[in-house]
């Protein structure tokens, strides 16, 4: 798709964009992180209404609205929020137009039915309700987790008293969703949101420097919103069903969750220790330090989404934990497909959870390439980022799925074999 390289410029842009940039941070706070970590309490937070208060979750439509509104920060930057609410209040029909007219041809152009599901989500507020009431209170769990850390560093700034009342003003609009009240205890299940959140100090490419600095956090983020944007192609229609969209982007946005406890292992070191003790201790620590703070049900989805679902694998068998595998959950059992085409052709129209690992992979790495591009097209480039760069073109070039995508990107950056 000829548009690919539109969308990935615009999640660059959330990199950029700074947070709370008129108080004192401790850290870097940008909007790709925020949004990133909007999503997966969305996640949480739906999982449990739907589980615990039997309320139907469209969870198409839940990914769909975390998206769009991922869109609209990109390009409405970061307005101080209660300028923002007065805006939308006064002048919503032109702010609306004026975001829907930056995406109106290359959301069309992936599917046109995307772009008119955009604007309604937008112009009409009881459209999609129960999706767009839980990424609300996924936006202020996110924003009052980000506060915490400001509040110790600006306790003394004017008008933070009047900023901390607001925010937890907004969170009681939401007490009655039980992940909130959950959340609210500080506990077990706010303990996995805060180890999510902290994915946001953990830098990529630690050895190297970039410009714009991504985090895993938001690294994360745009594998899955890559995968978005590929899976909805009007092309795809035909065999790509809406479970395998949401289960492949769900995957794609926990697949990093591991590097809480093992940090970034480069290739090199990985090779020496051996890849299968790794992944072996790897699986063994992400369950007893991470997955465990979550209520079963969810902890059954995210062992799924990192194919860790069926224990501790022989280290010497192919079924090792491979999030990047193509596989479905049929009954009790997770069943992997190896090939492509078949995984394509049988099951990625079936109910049973299809994940879509291998284009997870080719997303993954072709964000990595991105975040290469990116800085070299800053003048910030060093050895290891030029041979980094010429590795991962190679092996994305001839891709069906991205392989116009890293044409694009690489076109003004001298590539070998560009």
């Amino acid at each position: 798709m000829e548009n690919l390289h539109f969308f990935v410029d615009k999640l660059f842009d959330l990199a950029v964009i700074e947070r709370w940039n008129d108080h004192p941070r401790p850290f870097n706070i940008t909007e790709l992180d925020k949004q990133s970590h909007k999503a997966i309490i969305a996640y949480l937070l739906a999982k449990m209404e739907e589980e615990e208060k039997g309320i139907e979750i469209n969870w198409k439509d839940l990914i769909d609205g975390l998206i769009f509104e991922a869109l609209q920060r990109a390009v409405l930057t970061d307005i101080k929020p209660t300028l923002f609410h007065k805006l939308l209040k006064i002048k919503k029909k032109e702010i609306n137009k004026f975001v829907l007219d930056q995406y109106k041809d290359q959301l069309s152009s992936i599917n046109e039915e995307l772009f008119e599901k955009m604007k309604n989500y937008f112009e009409y507020e009881e459209f999609l309700q129960n999706e767009k009431r839980i990424i609300s209170a996924a936006h202020y769990l996110a924003t009052y987790w980000e506060f915490q850390f400001i509040y110790k560093v600006a306790s003394d700034m004017y008008g933070i008293e009047e900023t901390k009342k607001e925010i937890e003003n907004r969170l009681e609009d939401f007490y009655n969703l039980i992940g909130v009240q959950k959340f609210s205890l500080g506990k077990k299940s706010y303990g996995f949101i805060d180890l999510c959140g902290q994915l946001r100090f953990q830098k990529r490419w630690i050895q190297t420097v970039r410009i714009p600095e991504t985090s895993v956090l938001g690294h994360v983020f745009m594998v899955a919103s890559l995968v978005y944007f590929i899976l909805n192609d009007e092309n795809k229609k035909d065999y790509v069903s809406d479970s395998c969209i949401v289960n492949t982007f769900f995957t794609a946005l926990f697949h990093d969750l591991p590097e809480i406890v093992t940090r970034d292992i480069v290739s090199g070191i990985k090779e020496i220790l051996g890849k299968e003790d790794i992944k072996e201790i790897e699986v063994e620590e992400t369950k007893n330090r991470i997955i465990k703070l979550l209520p079963s049900y969810i902890a059954k989805d995210i062992e799924y989404y990192l194919d860790m679902l069926n224990g501790n694998r022989d280290k010497n068998k192919e079924d090792m934990s491979d999030e990047f595998s193509n596989r479905i959950f049929k009954g009790d059992e997770v069943k992997k497909i190896n090939s492509e085409e078949k995984f394509k052709k049988d099951y990625c129209k079936s109910e049973y959870k299809p994940v879509w690992g291998s284009l997870i992979k080719e997303c993954d790495t072709t964000i990595a390439l991105a975040e290469a591009v990116y800085s070299i097209k800053h003048g910030l480039i060093s050895k290891e980022l030029k041979k980094a760069a010429d590795n991962m073109y190679k092996k994305l070039i001839g891709k069906e799925n991205v392989g116009g995508l890293v044409k694009s990107l690489c076109k003004e950056v001298n590539l070998k074999g560009n």
